[in-house]
């Protein structure tokens, strides 16, 4: 298994997994647009907006607050058993929801299950990330990177074969969930031994307990942002699985997924220079901390102007291509989901640069606010525009989002300068 633990390019690798990872919910949805129908494709769609936003609970916003803990404040074991207590909570949480939706919303038994399997497929991403986490602190984010790779094949795969030969969304899902679940436990079965946690302390019974409990309280910013800012991107979806088809709700999915690559695209960007952001913040280097911020800030503004220019002139011919869809209706709907998806992913990297000046704190006020405009403008838009009202609602979100953001790190910036 040298494969796994030899040292090569974490970009790379980064960028493979992760574009994987992007891609899988527009690969799936492919194959399902050719092997089934569109109303399950909907049902897809939403299950997998539903379980993504339980994933937040699982992850609890932990991961860049773990890499970024360059001079270790919480050792791995509080950072595994952390976990351990967010996924069943992730879990018991996805229970009470599909139940309410069941009972008061009229799902079906079958749109009901398969909603909370994909929340259990979720899970296992929540148990792989805090593994990940601690070979990225360590230095390692290629092999966190390759394992992520392999399994997102095994999972993509697994149901794409599970799809064509069952033709049954149900029973896919569950063979994907079965395969991504072994794949994570005998990967990091195999690298698990090449890692030392070099922060071990002896703390035992309630002050390593305490531990926990005070690693959960530091990190519910974190966890409290990352579920609203997911319930915000994800409102329109809701409004329309309540008032409008499954048919129009894959259509939405549809044109919404390139919001989502252009976010994880600039993820890929990123993520390789947390770690060089969090030791130049800690060592004081605060010129080339702000230096490496603008820079990325362009590169996230300037991968939106190229995506909203693609999906101009070639968005709606390829969407109707992969999905087996006539969506000739929807250009201008895709362009202000691009235009959004652009602010979503410079809200999320104001939130990590905020995270690493440890004001993480601060975010949940931004996040709070939007998300109550969410929730009380959402079926208000998508009753009276539908498809182009859930877009006007997800592009002015997104940048309510964005410039309370950027003003909170205005203000630090000027504090620290007054403070010199």
């Amino acid at each position: 298994m040298k494969f796994l633990t030899k040292k090569s390019n974490a970009y790379i690798w980064n960028m493979a997994g992760g574009m994987l990872y992007a891609f899988q919910s527009v690969i799936l949805l492919m194959v399902i647009t050719r092997t089934v129908d569109l109303y399950s494709a909907g049902i897809f769609t939403i299950a997998y907006a539903s379980a993504n936003l339980f994933l937040t609970i699982g992850k609890y916003g932990m991961r860049n607050y773990q890499v970024t803990d360059v001079v270790p404040k919480f050792d791995f074991r509080e950072y595994r058993n952390s976990r351990i207590a967010t996924i069943a909570f992730m879990i018991a949480v996805s229970a009470v929801y599909v139940v309410y939706k069941y009972a008061v919303d009229g799902y079906s038994t079958e749109k009901t299950v398969i909603v909370f399997v994909m929340c259990l497929l979720k899970s296992v991403d929540a148990a792989e990330d805090v593994y990940h986490g601690m070979y990225q602190q360590q230095g390692r984010l290629d092999i966190a990177a390759k394992l992520q790779t392999i399994r997102m094949v095994g999972t993509i795969l697994s149901f794409a074969a599970g799809l064509i030969v069952f033709r049954n969304l149900l029973t896919a899902l569950i063979l994907a969930t079965v395969v991504s679940a072994v794949l994570v436990f005998g990967l990091i079965a195999v690298t698990l031994p090449e890692f030392q946690d070099k922060t071990a302390s002896s703390i035992t019974g309630a002050e390593a307990r305490k531990k926990t409990v005070g690693l959960l309280k530091i990190c519910f910013p974190l966890f409290a942002g990352t579920f609203l800012s997911f319930y915000i991107g994800n409102a329109p979806k809701y409004a329309i699985d309540k008032l409008l088809s499954e048919e129009v709700q894959a259509c939405y999915g549809f044109i919404s997924m390139p919001v989502f690559v252009i976010n994880l695209l600039n993820g890929f960007i990123y993520q390789p220079i947390l770690n060089k952001l969090a030791v130049d913040w800690s060592m004081g280097k605060k010129a080339d901390f702000i230096k490496k911020v603008v820079r990325q800030f362009a590169c996230v503004v300037g991968i939106t102007v190229a995506a909203v220019a693609g999906g101009y002139l070639l968005g709606i011919p390829v969407l109707s291509i992969l999905y087996n869809t006539d969506l000739k209706g929807y250009r201008m709907d895709l362009i202000i989901l691009l235009l959004g998806g652009g602010m979503l992913a410079l809200s999320g990297f104001l939130v990590i640069v905020l995270t690493i000046m440890r004001k993480q704190r601060n975010t949940i006020f931004g996040y709070a606010l939007i998300a109550v405009l969410a929730y009380l403008f959402s079926e208000v838009f998508v009753r009276r525009y539908e498809v182009r009202g859930a877009s006007m609602l997800y592009l002015v979100l997104m940048s309510g989002l964005t410039l309370i953001f950027l003003l909170m790190l205005i203000l630090e910036l000027v504090k620290m300068r007054k403070a010199k």
